[in-house]
């Protein structure tokens, strides 16, 4: 279902250029923003191999960038990550090798350890120390990180 048209091939290519070069985007968010445009299947191929050609839009860069990104600045982990990318109907060999970049290019672990000790500080009013844990766990796990990942951290 797409919308009533508005925009013709060329002016569709243009504004499409734009959206990608604003930031990093994945294939399905261009198509979706041609779809609101009232673009038809032969004109979303037309501009998306356009858009491959001249590098604007690349799913590979988008996903390396997005795992990195999300883990850097907003510390998600991993499953919330990994979910992040499949909502963005990325292909599992496309995740799995960005996922694999974040691990080498990012400190994850250390990522991991910073916010664990900030969520413990913030933790000091509750006295009962199985119930402080338990609500940092709980807060670690809603983050994206695995439960093996932090289950042996020590805290100051």
């Amino acid at each position: 279902m797409s919308a009533p048209r508005a925009y013709d091939l060329t002016q569709m290519l243009q504004k499409s250029e734009a959206f990608c070069a604003y930031q990093e985007r994945c294939s399905a968010e261009v198509i979706d923003k041609l779809k609101r445009m009232g673009a038809e299947d032969g004109e979303i191929l037309q501009v998306l191999s356009s858009l491959l050609d001249n590098k604007f839009l690349d799913d590979t860069r988008f996903a390396k960038a997005y795992a990195i990104g999300k883990l850097r600045i907003k510390h998600w982990g991993v499953n919330k990550i990994k979910q992040g990318l499949q909502l963005k109907r990325l292909d599992r060999e496309l995740i799995a090798e960005a996922l694999a970049a974040m691990y080498n290019e990012e400190n994850y672990f250390g990522i991991l350890q910073e916010v664990a000790n900030r969520k413990w500080q913030e933790l000091y009013k509750e006295k009962d120390p199985w119930m402080r844990k338990q609500k940092l766990f709980r807060f670690l796990t809603s983050r994206g990180f695995n439960y093996d990942e932090f289950s042996d951290l020590k805290f100051d």
